[in-house]
Parts: C-alpha cells; structure tokens; sequence
C-alpha cells in the first residue's frame, strides 16, 4: 500500500516484558489480511527481557515510558492518543490472533457503522498450560459484574481484544482507571449510548496461569479496579459467593479426585477470589505487583 495513505485503524499495545507470547502476538499481526492500512502503536514501560528486540524487526511506532509513569487508564489513553486511525484496536501483550483475518473482522461492525465498540472473542491457546479455573471458564465465577453487565448490553468488555471508533473514545476515555479500564470505558459509552457488539468471528487466544501470589494480585487488583468502574462487592456478597455457589465445589471435586487440578491457586481458588476481589474493593489503593 502507498505508504502515504493515512492508516484507517490504529492497533495500540501496552507492553513490559511481553516474550515469546508477544513475539507471537506481533508475527501475527503482520501476517493480518486487510484491504485498509493499518498501524501499530507500542508503549513500553520498562521491558528488560528483549521486548524491545523483537519490536526492531517490525514498523511499529515505539513510545517509552518509566514504570512508574505506568497506569492502565492514563498510559491506555496516552497510547489512544498517538493513534492516526479512524479506528482504535487494542489487545493485550499476550494475546494472539488465531488467523488472519482476525483484524479486518473485528473491525468490520465499525466500518459498516453497526457498532461505536466491538469486543472481540478469544479462545484458550492449544499449546500452552492454562489455569484450571480458566479451562473450565469459571475464573469469573463470582458475582462482582453481573448487574454491570446486565445494566450496560450484557457484554463484558475485555482489552484482550477490543476495537472503538476513535471519536467515541475521545469523547469517553479511561481516566485515571488503575485497573478495568475497560470496564470504566463501558459505563461510560452506555450512558452516553454509544453501541457495543461481540464480533464472534474475530478470534485470538489468550489464557494465563497462576501460582498462589500472582491469583491473589490478579483478583485484588480486579476488585481495585472494579471500584473505579463504580461496582462495590460488599462483605455479604463475597460470603454469598463462597458458601452459596455449591455446584462449583463438585467441579473441584472432580477435578481433585481426576488429578486436573496440580497446584495450591487452583486448589484453594474458590475461596481466594472472592475474598481477595472483596480486599481489593474495599481496602486497596494501588496496583499490587
């Protein structure tokens, strides 16, 4: 394409120490087949394990950062901000598009004017060991978001994979979100009635894994943030969550006596997630790392 044409989409990264997953990530992304150009905008915070290398090889417009300047919210904006295109995507570092046309449809609601937002699907990675919890799609078992999701399109909007016209986001944005973001930017396009929708065929994969301090980081980071999307979890509601949801503890069960479940987080999840998301809602202040 004529290197003079304005790009039509904009694909904004956050990045730290991405390896070999955000290698992946980028292969793929360059593999993209689309009749539109597009970009790619890469703010990195402080990578020390060859990020940056693997950034070399490719066209992308790189920002730096100090750790410390880094917040989900305002270094999301910062990155949305340097973005030329109409359209806005974002996805997380270690997410990778499943093929290639992951891009031209996640972004096809936008430019056919169906949707302000679209959130695109992901799928569990084949070759990568993945949280019990999550290979069950349960990780999200607690009931912190049901009447948010239920109260803004019955999407759960993810950074995982997303894609915004860039006007709705200007006139939105993330704020000083510390974390959820992009649950804080879905409130805000619902009352101000922008449209969200799923783009089912736009697939990455994306899975994580866990030992016992990063799940305790990980879901008190989410109740800090959570906060910031304006959803309390109060005390009665985590006890709810942790003796009221019995069928849960059958697939513990199962997944103890068929040995599926390996380490102490996933053993002890049912009862570290909701009271971590209930410490990190009610006490937390900053990120935990």
């Amino acid at each position: 394409m004529d290197p003079q044409i304005k790009p039509l989409v904009s694909i904004a990264i956050l990045t730290k120490n991405g390896g070999s997953d955000f290698e992946s990530c980028l292969i793929a992304i360059y593999s993209q087949l689309t009749d539109f150009k597009f970009e790619v905008i890469i703010v990195d915070s402080g990578s020390t394990d060859g990020t940056l290398r693997y950034l070399n090889r490719y066209p992308v417009r790189l920002y730096k950062i100090k750790p410390y300047e880094f917040s989900f919210g305002p270094t999301r904006d910062y990155a949305f901000s340097l973005a030329n295109g109409k359209y806005i995507v974002t996805l997380s570092q270690d997410v990778i598009p499943a093929n290639r046309e992951w891009l031209s449809k996640l972004v096809k609601p936008l430019i056919q004017s169906e949707a302000d937002a679209v959130q695109g699907r992901t799928i569990l990675p084949r070759d990568k060991t993945v949280f019990y919890w999550e290979k069950k799609g349960l990780f999200y078992f607690t009931s912190e978001g049901d009447e948010f999701i239920r109260n803004y399109g019955n999407i759960g909007v993810s950074f995982c994979s997303f894609a915004i016209k860039r006007n709705a986001w200007s006139k939105t944005r993330f704020g000083d979100a510390v974390m959820c973001e992009d649950k804080v930017i879905q409130r805000k396009l619902g009352d101000k009635g922008y449209k969200i929708t799923n783009a089912k065929d736009s697939i990455a994969y994306h899975g994580h894994n866990y030992n016992l301090k990063s799940l305790i980081n990980r879901c008190e980071n989410e109740g800090l943030g959570w906060r910031y999307a304006g959803v309390r979890y109060p005390f009665s509601q985590m006890i709810g969550d942790v003796i009221q949801k019995r069928w849960v503890y059958k697939i513990l069960i199962k997944g103890l006596l068929k040995r599926e479940i390996k380490t102490l987080a996933e053993t002890l999840f049912l009862l570290i997630r909701p009271i971590s998301l209930f410490k990190g809602n009610r006490f937390n202040k900053v990120l935990k790392s």
